[in-house]
């Protein structure tokens, strides 16, 4: 699978999306949320951000201000305990037995946790605000 984003696919997800318990547009909300947390609250740099021979720009700053802001916005709806998963899943690429573990989900029904998470993120990205895509 195509990675757009620069960072890599975690496991999970292109195992749920082979499988077809999720769809492209999980994967898609699933890369832009992990970029996001990656630049936004790690402060990793942008992959897709084109360097100038000027030096630093306002660019980067306006990227990571927008990849923070939508972090939160996304953080103050799902909270906490949905956020542990996703950080647990696309970000330290956990296997799936250990997401289950760890959020005390039966391992057999963890697939449709996590397809379940991803549709709630996906359609939160769809009702996000205009101004928090800016940046």
């Amino acid at each position: 699978m195509e990675n757009d984003a620069g960072f890599p696919l975690p496991t999970v997800i292109e195992t749920l999306h082979r499988t077809g318990a999720i769809s492209a547009h999980h994967v898609a909300a699933a890369r832009f949320w992990a970029t996001d947390y990656r630049i936004g609250v790690m402060g990793l740099e942008d992959p897709q951000l084109e360097r100038t021979s000027c030096g630093l720009s306002r660019r980067p700053l306006n990227g990571r201000l927008g990849s923070i802001n939508r972090y939160r916005y996304i953080h103050g709806i799902i909270g906490y305990r949905y956020e542990r998963v996703l950080i647990a899943a696309l970000i330290n690429n956990r296997p799936m037995r250990d997401l289950a573990r760890n959020t005390r989900h039966d391992p057999q029904h963890m697939d449709s946790v996590m397809a379940l998470l991803l549709d709630m993120l996906t359609r939160h990205y769809d009702a996000m605000p205009g101004h928090l895509w800016q940046g």
